[in-house]
């Protein structure tokens, strides 16, 4: 599954341009969380933000400001059940911004990280005197790119969440008409904040705090018939903010043994899902000439080599075409103690006998009881391998965490105000 990070690093490789749609905040039902991407070109778009009149309308601003002059970055508030007609009702703001060489620097080194397997950041300057810089941090550097405690410690919530994630933090910045942070008076640097001016801070607030049901009219702040705000959706009205965009590497590995026709079908699924995986067998023409970038092919003739260096809390699916070697390999993986599941495709009668043979080698009854066979969540009526397949992938993904949207400030950044949680919904 092509990560959006991707997506803008080859686009600048070309110098074409695009705009990077970010879901920032939630209230109420959504139906992406936080954390969301969809990269707008003007003739294609990848990744999405919840789908139906929502993207519509974000993907006609995005193509909008790819053409105009119009501040970058920019927020947007769109109440879903109100004005977009969606049957989620909820409060969803959209952070957009142009990429295009001039973004090259920050969208490079997050590319890099991201094809490490390493876990990465990024602030995006909503507002304030650092309006558009974007500084990208690991787990090593958070602390000297997020100078502020309050935002370093979110950013390292952000950062283990297991799955991309956001958090839109007001940052009021305090501008007066004597000093209006010129370079030579002393700017505050990107990630620290200035004095706070509460009320900025109060105006983002209030933006996911509203009625959701009958979301306030006025005649400074007037939802368009379009579902995005006017005033109070544009980033002058939020106040200054940053945006904490956080792209952990995927919560599921996966180690899977078998290149057949299931392992194949699986393969496919599995490049189109959140998930990292290593697959494993000692043929090396079954593995086809193609592969999403999430799945590794690994040929060696010593498999069970590979339970060994597995990760703690690692996938494991046995589907070889050799019952000799499945047993094997699920005798290793049985002798760790820290695999999150082991899965051996097969029946009810091949799981007995395998239990029986295991019991027989001194395997505790406990471990044996963590053996998943036949594996795929039950109920899919078919044995062609695609059917399989999708009952195998549906319960690996069953094992996914409960995905919990960041709350917003537990400990307000450099005195502003929190906004309240966040929550999200199912896709419409």
């Amino acid at each position: 599954m092509p990560s959006w990070i991707s997506t803008l690093s080859c686009l600048l490789e070309t110098d074409a341009r695009a705009v990077l749609v970010t879901v920032a905040a939630t209230r109420g039902s959504a139906p992406r969380a936080a954390g969301a991407h969809m990269v707008v070109t003007a003739a294609q778009v990848q990744g999405s933000v919840g789908g139906g009149r929502l993207e519509q309308r974000a993907i006609g601003i995005a193509r909008e400001l790819l053409v105009t002059d119009a501040p970058s970055p920019r927020l947007e508030r769109f109440a879903l059940g109100a004005s977009l007609g969606q049957c989620c009702g909820g409060v969803v703001v959209l952070a957009f911004e142009r990429v295009g060489p001039a973004q090259r620097e920050w969208v490079g080194r997050a590319a890099t990280l991201a094809a490490a397997g390493r876990a990465w950041g990024r602030q995006v300057f909503i507002d304030g005197p650092h309006a558009g810089a974007v500084p990208v941090f690991d787990r090593e550097s958070v602390g000297h790119t997020c100078t502020d405690p309050a935002l370093s410690a979110h950013a390292r919530d952000l950062l283990a969440a297991g799955e991309d994630t956001a958090l839109l933090v007001p940052m009021p910045f305090r501008r007066s008409d004597a000093s209006s942070d010129r370079a030579d008076e002393g700017a505050t640097a990107p990630g620290s904040a200035a004095d706070p001016a509460p009320t900025a801070g109060s105006r983002l607030a209030s933006l996911l705090q509203q009625d959701l049901a009958a979301p306030r009219r006025s005649d400074a702040s007037r939802d368009r018939a379009d579902g995005s705000a006017t005033a109070p959706g544009s980033a002058a009205a939020l106040g200054t903010a940053i945006l904490l965009d956080a792209s952990p590497p995927p919560a599921l590995q996966v180690v899977m043994f078998g290149a057949g026709h299931v392992g194949r079908a699986l393969a496919e699924l599995f490049g189109r899902l959140p998930l990292r995986v290593r697959w494993v067998d000692a043929r090396a023409q079954e593995f086809p000439p193609a592969l999403a970038p999430n799945v590794e092919p690994h040929c060696t003739d010593t498999p069970t080599a590979e339970v060994r260096a597995a990760p703690a809390g690692a996938v494991f699916l046995v589907l070889t075409h050799s019952h000799a070697l499945d047993f094997e390999l699920v005798e290793a993986i049985l002798a760790r103690d820290d695999f999150r599941f082991c899965g051996l495709i097969g029946s009810q009668t091949k799981r007995a006998r395998f239990a029986h043979r295991l019991h027989a080698r001194g395997i505790e009854e406990a471990r044996i009881a963590r053996l998943h066979c036949p594996v795929g969540l039950p109920g899919l009526p078919g044995k062609e391998a695609e059917v399989i397949a999708l009952a195998i992938a549906a319960e690996v993904m069953r094992l996914r965490p409960q995905a919990h949207p960041p709350s917003t400030p537990r400990r307000p950044a450099a005195g502003a105000p929190a906004t309240q949680p966040t929550e999200s919904g199912q896709e419409t």
